[in-house]
C-alpha cells in the first residue's frame, strides 16, 4: 500500500470515524476525498447548519443578525426557537466558537520505530466549542444541533464530541470532572440535553484515547467493515468500497453530521 502522510491534529470526526470504520478514516482524513456530488442535500444541510453557528455567534458579540436570519426561513425559524427557549446557563466569562487544543504523546514501540522517523510521536487534540461559560466553580459547553429530532443521551454521550469536549476541558482548566458539564440544544425542538461529567468518564476517555492513537499511530492498512455493517447503509464512500450506491436517509441523527465550524 502506497504511503499516505500521517494526521497529528486530531479532532472528534476523527475519533468518532476511527472507532466506526478505519477505511472510512482512510477515505475521509488520509486521502481527503469529497463528498459525492449526488449527496447535494447533505451539502446544504452542512451549509445550513454552518450558517446557523455563524448566526449565533454574531448574535453573542452583540451584532445585527436580522439579515442572516431572513436568509432561510430555517434559520429564522431557529432563531425564534432559541429566543423563546434557550438553554439554561450559568454565570461567568462567555466565549463562543472557542477553540482549545492539548498536546498528547503516545509511546512507540519498538517494532515500530519508523513511525519516530515521521515525528509521530505525538497528536494533538483539537476542539471548537460553539459556545463556553467558564465560571467561578463551574464551567458549561454548549453545543447547537440543526437535527430534525434531538438526539438520545446515551448517544450524545458515548459520541467523541461529547467525550473529547469534556475530556479537553478538564486537561486545560482546573476544574475538577464533576464541576462540568455539556449541554447540547437542538434548533428544531427547542429542546436542551446535559451531559454531566465524572472523575470515572475522565478516566475512560483517557484510556480509549491512549488506545486509538497508538492504533492511528501504527496502522499501515485501513481494513473494511464486514459485508452488511449497518454503518455502511448510508455512507457516502459505500460504493468506493463496492457495496452498492449508498440508501438516501429521509433523516439522520448522526450527531457529527454538523461539524465543527470554522469561522
Amino acid at each position: 500500500m502506497t504511503a499516505i502522510p500521517a494526521i497529528t491534529s486530531i479532532s472528534q470526526g476523527h475519533l468518532n470515524i476511527w472507532e466506526t470504520c478505519q477505511r472510512k478514516y482512510q477515505y475521509s482524513f488520509l486521502e481527503e476525498l469529497s463528498l459525492p456530488d449526488a449527496d447535494l442535500q447533505r451539502k446544504k444541510n452542512l451549509l445550513l447548519g454552518a450558517n446557523f453557528h455563524l448566526l449565533m455567534q454574531q448574535k453573542e458579540l452583540g451584532l445585527d443578525v436580522s439579515a442572516l436570519a431572513n436568509s432561510d426561513p430555517k434559520l429564522q425559524a431557529w432563531l425564534d426557537a432559541f429566543e423563546r427557549q434557550p438553554p439554561a446557563t450559568i454565570a461567568g466569562d462567555r466565549f463562543c466558537e472557542h477553540r482549545r487544543t492539548l498536546e498528547i504523546k503516545i509511546d512507540l514501540s519498538l517494532h515500530h520505530s519508523e513511525n519516530s522517523d515521521r515525528g509521530q510521536e505525538y497528536f494533538v487534540l483539537t476542539a471548537i466549542y460553539d459556545f463556553l461559560i467558564l465560571g467561578d466553580r463551574q464551567a458549561q459547553i454548549l453545543d447547537w444541533k440543526t437535527h430534525q429530532k434531538a438526539i438520545a443521551a446515551d448517544q450524545l454521550q458515548s459520541n467523541w464530541q461529547t467525550r473529547l469536549y469534556l475530556y479537553l476541558l478538564a486537561r486545560t482548566t482546573n476544574y475538577a470532572p464533576e464541576q462540568l458539564s455539556m449541554t447540547y440544544w437542538f434548533a428544531n425542538t427547542a429542546e436542551s440535553t446535559i451531559i454531566p461529567y465524572s472523575q470515572l468518564e475522565y478516566i475512560r476517555t483517557e484510556a480509549k484515547l491512549t488506545q486509538f492513537l497508538t492504533e492511528i499511530n501504527q496502522a499501515h492498512s485501513y481494513p473494511q467493515l464486514p459485508l452488511n455493517s449497518p454503518s455502511c447503509q448510508y455512507c457516502e464512500f459505500r460504493d468506493r468500497c463496492d457495496r452498492g450506491s449508498p440508501e438516501i436517509a429521509i433523516e439522520t441523527n448522526a450527531i457529527e453530521d454538523i461539524p465543527e465550524v470554522k469561522i
